[in-house]
Parts: structure tokens; sequence; C-alpha cells
């Protein structure tokens, strides 16, 4: 490592010349960080599911920590453990939400979650998911996602995509789909209406879309998955799971993907198309969607080249992005998250120059390092990081986004825009800020 680096920058910060940074590890005793637990990663997956029961077995403070999933309000349902329970048992208060809850709010399947107090008095999910079961002749699906069963939110994103495995079991060989161009997009959230965008430019090659695990889809979407000709795996991170047990079980291929950035799409349509054997086709829509946007973009390409960005946020986009910035020209100075593996750390490592920091599960003093050392003309992170970086007189742009998609050719220029935004806006040249 750099001597100076050593000098101004914590021990677990690595320059990538010296290799990539540790994940997937227990966060340092007493340090307050980012990460959220098993359970949000759980919801994270499973919220957006339409027509489904949400059924969080825990006391109210879990049911309402995970209501809001990215910036959006779901119904949930709570057994709301007291003292009582944990002394005698919650399995009776369960089995009657079950059966309660859908008596009033129908849908075609019910998650039931598992939280930290009812794992630890040994509540049986199982046999009270089968029990419901029989009555109500619907799927009951456990998702045991107690904090404690993960160092952070990654690990409920494997456990929730494990428990889709159900439905895509029960789901049937149709005729209706034997001679279309059918996929799956798998890892894709539908963040301001992103799916449709990507759903768009599928379609105009003369793909269609089954299931969108987990943004866009519904309980019969996820059934019909097995259907598709090709896995689409946007999200590699939380999508792997479902891409790698349909390849055994099903034989259906899979294919990594990315639709943010210019060149990413590019790439990603060709291949696509390459797939399916329709490349001529994949050439015009590229062209004709790159037509749309390349006046504005040219402006705003011009007014970003050399500008410094740094980022700390959820795993899944740090590559992603770190080559939708280069593609606009800007040097990529940091790149963090809070939980990300080394294939997320991977995807960047190959995006950036030498003397760009890689950080994992980084506390508030090491991004206030990053801040003054590395000097970024904007930061890209969540809510948590957003006032932090305001506070060093330093741009802010929101991931995941507040209002417009970023994937595809539109969502490119989008990205561009809300860059160039906030760099540019006007109160900047009103502030001196001094590190």
């Amino acid at each position: 490592m750099n001597e100076n680096a050593v000098k101004v920058l914590p021990y677990k910060i690595t320059l990538k010349r010296d290799g990539l940074p540790l994940s997937d590890k227990k966060s340092s005793p007493g340090v307050v960080n980012q990460r959220s637990c098993p359970y949000y990663g759980a919801r994270w997956i499973l919220a957006p599911i339409k027509n489904t029961l949400h059924i969080i077995h825990s006391p109210i403070g879990c049911a309402f920590y995970g209501q809001n999933v990215r910036k959006k309000r779901y119904t949930i349902i709570s057994t709301d453990i007291q003292e009582a329970d944990v002394v005698y048992g919650g399995e009776k208060k369960l089995y009657n939400t079950i059966i309660e809850s859908h008596k009033e709010l129908g849908g075609e399947a019910i998650f039931v979650y598992i939280t930290c107090v009812p794992a630890l008095i040994g509540d049986n999910i199982e046999r009270i998911s089968r029990d419901a079961e029989d009555i109500l002749r619907i799927p009951v699906i456990p998702v045991f996602c107690p904090g404690f069963c993960g160092y952070h939110q990654s690990k409920g994103h494997e456990i929730a995509m494990k428990a889709l495995f159900r439905l895509i079991k029960e789901g049937e060989f149709k005729k209706e789909f034997k001679d279309k161009l059918v996929v799956n997009i798998i890892g894709e959230y539908n963040v301001c209406n992103e799916t449709k965008v990507i759903k768009d430019l599928l379609n105009k090659l003369g793909i269609e879309v089954i299931a969108t695990f987990t943004g866009d889809c519904s309980v019969e979407d996820v059934k019909n998955s097995k259907n598709a000709k090709l896995n689409l795996v946007h999200c590699r991170r939380t999508g792997k799971y479902i891409a790698n047990y349909m390849e055994d079980r099903y034989d259906i291929p899979q294919l990594k993907v990315s639709f943010i950035g210019l060149r990413n799409t590019k790439k990603s349509l060709m291949d696509i198309a390459k797939f399916f054997g329709i490349e001529d086709r994949a050439r015009d829509v590229i062209k004709e969607e790159f037509e749309k946007i390349k006046d504005e973009l040219e402006f705003y390409i011009k007014k970003l080249k050399g500008k410094k960005v740094g980022m700390f946020m959820g795993a899944s986009k740090i590559g992603i992005l770190t080559s939708a910035f280069k593609d606009l020209g800007m040097e990529v100075v940091s790149v963090g998250s809070q939980f990300g593996s080394f294939e997320d750390y991977l995807d960047a490592y190959i995006n950036v120059d030498d003397n760009t920091i890689l950080v994992d599960d980084a506390s508030k003093i090491d991004l206030e390092l990053i801040f003054k050392h590395k000097k970024p003309d904007i930061f890209v992170g969540g809510t948590k990081e957003k006032y932090m970086a305001l506070k060093f007189g330093i741009p802010f742009l929101s991931f995941p986004q507040d209002f417009y998609p970023f994937t595809g050719f539109i969502g490119f220029l989008n990205f561009a825009r809300e860059v160039y935004k906030a760099i540019y806006h006007p109160i900047w040249r009103m502030i001196e800020f001094k590190y």
C-alpha cells in the first residue's frame, strides 16, 4: 500500500493495486455501520410480489421496520409478539394470524417471516405453515430470516430467493410459450419503473418477459417462469440463486446482463440477440435508441468529463455504476459497499484506476477520510450518506434513485442529467467549504 495512504486511511481500506477488500465479514465491534439485517434483506426481495400476504412473526418493531422497501410502503401483518408469547410460545397466535389474515385480505400465496424472538424461543414455523396450508389450499411459505443468521441483509436475499423455489416447482410447462422468444429477468427490482424500460427494449427485439424476479411479478408469473428460454441475470448477487436453480433443474441457460450504462446496455442487447440469432434486429434497435439521446447526452459528457466521483451503497450496482461513470468520462476515486461480495468488488476493480479506494462496510470515519483526501466532485450513496456528504460541501446523488429510471438508453440520459444537475447546482457557487 502507498505509504501516504497508510498514514491517512484506516486499515481495512486498500488501494486497487494491492487487491480487493475483505468482504462478507462481521462488522468491527462497537462500530455503528450502515448494514441491515437478514430479515430486511428478505423483505427487499419478496415485498413487491403481487397478490401475496406477508406475515411477520415478531414484535411490532420488526414489522414497522419492514413495511418500507425501496421508499415504497407495503401492507404487512404482524403477530405482535408479547412477553406472554415468549414464555408460552407464539405458535397458536401465528396460526390464527395466518388464517384470519387470509380471510380478510385474500392472496394467492403467503410468506411467513420468522425473526429473532420466535427463532430463539423455538416456534415451529414449518409445522404451522403446513397446518395453515391444509386449511387455505394455497402456498404458505416459511421464510426463516432472524437477524442473527447472517452478517448483513445479503443473507436475507439468499433466503428469500430460495423460498421462491417452491412456487417455481408448482408451475407447469405451457404450450403458449413454446414457440415464443421468452425470458425471465432475475435480480431486477423496478426502482422508478426501470423494469418497464428494460421490457420495452426487449419487446422491440421481439422478446417477451415472463417473470421479473421480483420487482414486477405475480405468483402466476413466478410459476410460469420455468417456460423461459433464457434467464437474464441483472443483479448477480441476488439473482444467482434463482438462475443456478433453474439452470440445474430445468436446463434454462443464464446470461449476465446490465442495462445501466451505455456500453453495458449495448453489450447486453447484442449478447441476448446473439443467443436468439437476431443480431441485425438488435443493431437496428441500438442505433434507433441511441439517436434519440445522443445530442443531449453529448452536452452532459462535455460538462462531466474529468470530474471525480465516490460511491458507497448496497452491493449489487457498484460494479455496474463504475462502468456507467466511465461512459461519462468521469474518474471513480472510491468504491464502497455495506455488504459487497468478492464478485461485486471484482466488477468494480476492472473499471477503476490504480489509485481508486475500495472499501467494505465503511464507518462514518472511513467516509470522512475519503472525503478529505480524495475530494470527489460528487458522491453517490443512500440516505445515510447524503447529509454527511452535503455537510462536507460535496454534491450528492441518491442511489437507488428518487425519480427517474436509470436503465436503458433513456435511463442513461436520465442518469447523466441527474449527475450534471447535482454537480452544477447554483447552490455550490454560494458555498465556500474547506476540508
